[in-house]
């Protein structure tokens, strides 16, 4: 018998939000985000019969006080209670690292409000909180018994935020899905298909690796060592998914640089990220934040650090093939003036 949080494979349901409510056990309690609750009162009604912890979105929810004050609101949920999160990736962080140690472990459904959320951080089992100024230091995994894709949430979206989402299925797309990008290639858009495909290629992969032992999972990291090195830098401001955009165009020069990613293949990525709006110049501006101390200091705080001078870095070999590769950090450093500058190294 499997315990809560055990590994499980991908089980969505599509639906309206308040007839997927209906069939919610007895004991569960909901981490709903407030600015979802506002957006879309079908939802607030809907819950009106449960305990509802209502709390704003973003990297600020990702905190031990955020974790306290949850803890408090739940205390009253049995341990064979479920929780139900409703909105984007920070407060599905916030409530799977709840749901993995309140009272040693509640049973978890995921309800992306976001874009971002539904391609990516609501499958594959990870949450993590932010501490002394690094992101995702205090993580766990804890899958979810069941993950809900309610369309009608996505109908509020900032195109910002639809563009964080796109970024992270490009970057599934670019790694593992030769056809899916080809297909982004034509149509730039986050289409029903779209969605379904990046949430099974990433569950194919955490279905291989569901807790990171064998090194197979790493390739979801493509993007993200220096889009963590920006999002750091911006006090979090930086969206997350703008970040992991930009930070796969600087993956591209560290790929060509050494001599594992093919010119043309990193210019037909970068001609994508491009329309998706991130430019050289977008990368500029988010790099002048950006100081070698600061940038040394979070690329050795990096959990991919295999020594206090290295890293492994996931790098492109072609569209739909990849690579992890160690890296001195120097070697990366060294391409910073010229992303300051808004020009390829």
């Amino acid at each position: 018998m499997k315990g809560p949080g055990a590994y499980q494979p991908l089980n969505d349901t599509w639906g309206r939000f308040d007839a997927l409510v209906k069939t919610l056990p007895e004991n569960t309690a909901v981490l709903l985000d407030a600015r979802v609750a506002q957006l879309h009162p079908h939802v607030r009604r809907a819950l009106r019969q449960r305990t509802v912890v209502a709390m704003r979105a973003g990297e600020g929810a990702k905190s031990l006080s955020s974790l306290g004050r949850l803890a408090g609101a739940l205390k009253a949920l049995p341990r064979n209670g479920t929780l139900l999160v409703v909105g984007g990736g920070t407060l599905g962080d916030l409530g799977t690292v709840a749901a993995h140690v309140h009272k040693r472990g509640l049973k978890l459904i995921h309800a992306p409000s976001t874009y971002l959320a539904a391609v990516d951080s609501s499958v594959g089992g990870k949450g993590a909180l932010n501490a002394a100024g690094a992101k995702n230091v205090l993580g766990v995994f804890h899958y979810a018994e069941a993950c809900w894709l309610c369309p009608e949430l996505f109908t509020t979206l900032s195109p910002a935020q639809a563009r964080e989402g796109l970024a992270e299925a490009v970057k599934m797309a670019a790694c593992l899905g030769a056809k899916r990008f080809a297909a982004f290639e034509k149509s730039l858009e986050l289409s029903v298909s779209a969605v379904k495909s990046a949430r099974q290629c990433k569950a194919k992969v955490c279905a291989v690796d569901p807790y990171e032992q064998t090194g197979k999972r790493t390739v979801l990291n493509f993007g993200h060592t220096l889009g963590h090195v920006l999002e750091a830098a911006s006090g979090f401001r930086l969206r997350h998914g703008e970040a992991v955009g930009l930070g796969m165009t600087c993956a591209l020069d560290v790929g060509r640089h050494a001599g594992v990613t093919p010119e043309a293949v990193a210019q037909r990525v970068e001609a994508l990220l491009k329309r998706l709006g991130f430019h050289r110049a977008a990368l500029a501006k988010a790099m002048k934040t950006v100081s070698r101390a600061r940038l040394q200091s979070t690329l050795a705080a990096d959990k991919k650090s295999v020594s206090a001078q290295a890293l492994r870095m996931v790098l492109l070999t072609r569209v739909g093939g990849w690579v992890v590769k160690p890296l001195a950090r120097r070697e990366i450093e060294a391409l910073l003036p010229a992303w300051q500058q808004g020009r390829r190294p």
